[in-house]
């Protein structure tokens, strides 16, 4: 079928399907990336909620843990409040006995006038014994706090001086006033009771110095610093990673900052997995090479309903469409146009003598002869059997329709070649009926006038093109005073 030949409403447009194909194929890739990202962007988000619940069960359990932890201190230092000393057997046992199911607990200390006097356990600790607490650069700044708020504060983790890394809490002891004595001068300072704690087993307890459930935690705010301090448990880069962040409060003021990030990191938290992603994009092109293949086909369905099945060219229904367009066009344009009916000199001669194979070649070379002839807004078409037509849009004058008249004339007489090899030798007959005017003629009438011209070329020795004059008046011969004769093929 000669593509040139089909319509040129857009729905015949031959990158049609390609442009179908590509945008729907865009459009569902589109929609499956907007899916895919839109689960992605839940699974963060639900992700990031389960990295701050996390985190709120880690602070949960510290908390708990120093509650428990920072009891001891608290229960020391009511007692030398109350009793103005503690003697070092007294404090042995009692604190002893304070720390039985405190495995955390590394030591407490007692610091009268802030210096340490004595020690629980003292085995391994003997080196804290006269540490001065305001000499020391690391602790003095905790201690000093402690006595201004008369709160325990809690720093750390620290470089302890009997080694390894510690919490300490420092609980400020001010001695009561004895029972039945007016108060004089307020609460005097005694000292500072303070607890060591072993910050990577109670770290451990509470789970702050692993990976658990998928998350990566660290812990940034040495020495109750907050966001300004440095991390102390975890990744450093963590911190740079976008986390969940949550503010451990600390008793006497500061806090500590935790972060947790996805194991993977943030880019793989929630990412679909590549195989589905694969699939959907998969799913995107087979849609739009689908997409292409139904357009194509739907094509394929509208040009069989609308062209010649042997010469491709367009048949009867299709040429009444182009002839009303190319009347009506006339009209709006004030100019002509003009009507070719053709029909073949001979034909049945070489159906009857060759059969219908070789009849259908002779057709098809006609139409591809007539298509060839047709310009780019003018429209060749088959009307059945031998008949055809040729609607030109436009004509500068009845002489130039004329003319293309007699050039399909001089082709259509030339010989056509069979697949066999043969030759044969056919003509035709032509009516021409221009349609120009102040009213637009109705079409049945314009090839009615068309088919009486062609009458009158038949009737008056075949191989003729008439000219139809102005509805109601004879139609005159216009073609050369002999009709043109087959040429004979060259031996």
């Amino acid at each position: 079928m000669p593509t040139s030949r089909l319509p040129s409403n857009w729905i015949h447009h031959r990158y049609l399907p390609l442009a179908v194909g590509v945008c729907s194929g865009a459009l569902a890739a589109l929609l499956a990336w907007a899916v895919i990202d839109i689960s992605h962007t839940k699974a963060r988000a639900e992700i990031a909620a389960q990295a701050q619940s996390h985190l709120l069960q880690i602070r949960d359990r510290l908390d708990r843990q120093l509650q428990s932890t920072l009891s001891v201190p608290e229960t020391v230092s009511a007692f030398i409040a109350a009793q103005g000393s503690m003697s070092p057997d007294i404090f042995a046992t009692v604190v002893g006995r304070l720390l039985e199911h405190q495995r955390n607990i590394r030591n407490l200390a007692l610091a009268p006038d802030n210096v340490i006097s004595d020690v629980y356990p003292r085995v391994g600790n003997e080196r804290a014994i006269g540490l001065r607490y305001l000499d020391n650069p690391q602790q003095r700044g905790a201690v000093e706090r402690a006595i201004q708020t008369r709160r325990t504060v809690v720093a750390g983790p620290i470089t302890l001086v009997q080694g390894g890394l510690g919490i300490i809490s420092r609980t400020p002891v001010f001695l009561a006033h004895p029972p039945g004595r007016a108060p004089v001068g307020g609460p005097r300072y005694w000292g500072i009771v303070s607890l060591t704690v072993n910050a990577d087993s109670l770290f451990a307890d509470v789970g702050l110095n692993s990976d658990q459930m998928g998350f990566q935690v660290a812990a940034r705010g040495l020495d109750a610093m907050g966001a300004q301090g440095a991390v102390f448990i975890g990744r450093p880069q963590l911190f740079d990673e976008a986390p969940a962040t949550l503010d451990v409060p600390l008793p006497g003021g500061g806090s500590w900052i935790l972060g947790a990030v996805p194991t993977g990191g943030w880019a793989a938290a929630g990412r679909a997995p590549a195989l589905v992603v694969m699939l959907a994009y998969a799913f995107a092109l087979l849609l739009g090479l689908l997409s292409a293949r139904l357009v194509r086909a739907h094509q394929q369905v509208l040009a069989l309903a609308s062209h010649d099945r042997l010469t491709g060219l367009p048949n009867r229904r299709l040429f009444e469409d182009r002839l009303s367009q190319a009347v009506l066009t006339a009209y709006r344009d004030h100019r002509a146009g003009a009507l070719l009916l053709v029909d073949l000199d001979g034909f049945k001669a070489v159906n009857d003598s060759l059969g219908h194979g070789s009849g259908d070649q002779v057709l098809v070379r006609v139409a591809q002869r007539l298509a060839g002839l047709a310009r780019a807004n003018d429209t060749a078409a088959r009307l059945g059997g031998d008949e055809f037509a040729l609607v030109l849009n436009a004509v500068a004058s009845p002489e130039a329709a004329m003319e293309l008249a007699h050039k399909v004339l001089a082709a259509l007489v030339a010989p056509i070649g069979l697949d066999s090899g043969q030759h044969v030798l056919t003509g035709a007959s032509i009516g021409v009926a221009l349609f120009q005017g102040p009213a637009v003629e109705s079409m049945p009438a314009l090839i009615d006038r068309a088919d009486r011209a062609l009458y009158t070329s038949k009737r008056s020795g075949k191989g003729l093109a008439t000219l139809a004059e102005a509805p109601g008046a004879a139609e005159l011969p216009q073609g050369p005073a002999q009709p043109l004769q087959p040429q004979q093929p060259s031996a």
